[in-house]
């Protein structure tokens, strides 16, 4: 199937790569349906494109480069919920919002959008711990991300990996 993004012009995807949220992103309520596309290998952000509405992209990363000690306690209900039921099928990515005035990066790990990675659905869960901030910076915390770059060959689980490998644009 072809769908038209402002971004990245008309691009061909198959069925079979759609990410379909069985609960909305917050503030985007009438968006359930997506693509994960790669832009660039050699970066961990991706983009999550609305196939709905074509001036909708959202950044995103695997929250787990950005801090490597990020272990979010997902309730049972979201489990259960998303129909997860082991920990590989688990994969989870943070919203990147890039400020100009002044120049801040953030990425929303309060609030990380957890996917079922065998059956592609999707759901925004909101952690109720003050550990993670809606605003984590992560310029702040560059010499991390790096540091599982180098180790992790990109940082991409196993399980999001195959969430990625299919879409580049």
């Amino acid at each position: 199937m072809k769908i038209e993004t402002t971004r990245f012009g008309e691009i061909d995807i198959k069925e079979s790569e759609l990410i379909v949220m069985k609960g909305p992103i917050l503030g985007f309520e009438n968006l359930s349906r997506f693509i994960l596309l790669i832009r660039d290998k050699a970066t961990p952000l991706c983009w999550l494109q609305s196939v709905e509405d074509p001036s909708i992209a959202f950044v995103v990363i695997n929250p787990r480069i950005i801090r490597p000690d990020y272990n979010p306690t997902i309730l049972e209900e979201d489990l259960k919920f998303m129909d997860i039921k082991n920990s590989e099928d688990i994969a989870l990515l943070a919203i990147v919002t890039v400020r100009s005035q002044p120049f801040r990066v953030t990425a929303n790990i309060r609030a990380p959008i957890l996917i079922n990675a065998e059956t592609r659905m999707a759901r925004q869960v909101v952690l109720d711990d003050p550990e993670y901030p809606i605003q984590y910076d992560v310029i702040d915390n560059k010499a991390d991300m790096n540091k599982d770059l180098s180790e992790t060959g990109g940082g991409w689980t196993e399980t999001t990996s195959r969430l990625t490998q299919q879409t580049s644009v």
